[in-house]
C-alpha cells in the first residue's frame, strides 16, 4: 500500500489559512468596490440581507395560514 502524500505547506501550517483568508478578504473588498454593479444597491451584503427579509417574510406568511 502507498503511504499517503505528504502536504508540502506554502508558508506553514497556519500561515497558509491566515494568507488565503486574508487575500481572499481582500479581493472581495475590491471586487465590491469597483464592480458597478454593487454600487447599484446590489453587493453582496445587501443581496443576503434581501435573501433573508424574504425568507422572513415568508415564514410569516406560513404562520399566518
Amino acid at each position: 500500500m502507498a503511504s499517503p502524500a505528504r502536504y508540502e505547506y506554502l508558508i506553514s501550517r497556519s500561515g497558509d489559512i491566515i494568507f488565503s483568508l486574508t487575500v481572499g478578504t481582500m479581493a472581495y473588498f475590491l471586487n465590491e468596490r469597483d464592480n458597478p454593479r454593487a454600487q447599484n444597491g446590489k453587493s453582496v451584503f445587501e443581496l443576503v440581507k434581501r435573501a433573508r427579509q424574504k425568507k422572513i417574510d415568508q415564514r410569516e406568511l406560513n404562520k399566518s395560514l
